[in-house]
């Protein structure tokens, strides 16, 4: 991290402001940072402003203002937007599939590296392993579960070894089964030293799996009304990899590009 402290936050925005048309300020956040290997959880009512600073935060869409600092480096907004498409990925609420094979959704992402077959087809069989998905490599992605549709869309994140991942919430309308499966895939993102940024209405599926949870309430961040109980309570099952009758393997998606 450029000589940086290793405690300090991989991404971190300050001063974001955001209004919207006639003048109406929607975010006026004094700070939001995202540490490696750590999950944080965003809520607070419809409307307020949650996905729009997902999408500050990716690249997606500028602020009025904003300082941004990532691995280190202080960067303007121009400089900040191009490593944010580079290096944090956001993943709608709604996952959006393409009407082809599991294995060409997630190889999509792939094709513009400069790898050979074998590489592409290496990382995507590793990736599939990760998400539990390899059983499915062949299916049409969209009649897919809605479950599994979210695990694809995680793996197809994934396999492009994002400095940052933020999922838009991504539990909603899953039945208890998904949820556990999709929350324990996040706990594998922290594992692979990913920064995970969640919003959610939902705070049971990510009990023992977020390590701070903040409010936007009024365009700021702050305390929130409502935490998460017993913490801890959720880490061992999702520790477990091991979900009804699946089972998670242990493979990690390698970032060779020779």
């Amino acid at each position: 991290m450029n000589g940086a402290d290793a405690s300090a936050p991989l991404l971190r925005l300050t001063d974001v402001r955001k209004t919207l048309p006639g003048d109406r300020l929607l975010l006026d956040v004094g700070e939001l940072a995202v540490h490696a290997g750590r999950c944080l959880l965003l809520t607070g009512p419809n409307g307020v402003g949650k996905t729009t600073l997902l999408k500050i935060l990716s690249g997606l869409e500028p602020p009025d203002r904003a300082r941004v600092d990532f691995r280190g480096a202080s960067l303007p907004w121009p400089a900040a937007r191009h490593r944010f498409r580079r290096d944090v990925i956001y993943l709608h609420q709604q996952a959006y599939l393409f009407d082809r094979s599991v294995m060409d959704n997630v190889t999509y992402g792939l094709r513009g590296l400069g790898l050979s077959r074998a590489q592409t087809t290496r990382r995507a069989e590793q990736a599939l392993e990760w998400g539990g998905l390899a059983h499915l490599a062949g299916r049409n992605a969209r009649e897919l579960s809605g479950g599994e549709k979210q695990r694809v869309a995680l793996t197809r994140a994934l396999v492009l070894t994002p400095q940052v991942l933020l999922l838009d919430e991504p539990f909603s309308g899953l039945d208890e089964e998904s949820r556990d499966r999709t929350g324990f895939l996040i706990q594998r993102l922290k594992t692979e030293r990913v920064g995970v940024v969640v919003t959610s209405h939902e705070l049971l599926p990510l009990t023992g799996i977020a390590d701070e949870h903040l409010e936007l309430r009024a365009g700021r961040l702050v305390p929130p009304v409502k935490t998460l109980s017993r913490p801890g309570a959720g880490l061992r099952a999702h520790e477990s990899g091991v979900h009804g009758a699946v089972t998670y393997l242990t493979a990690k998606v390698s970032d060779e590009t020779g």
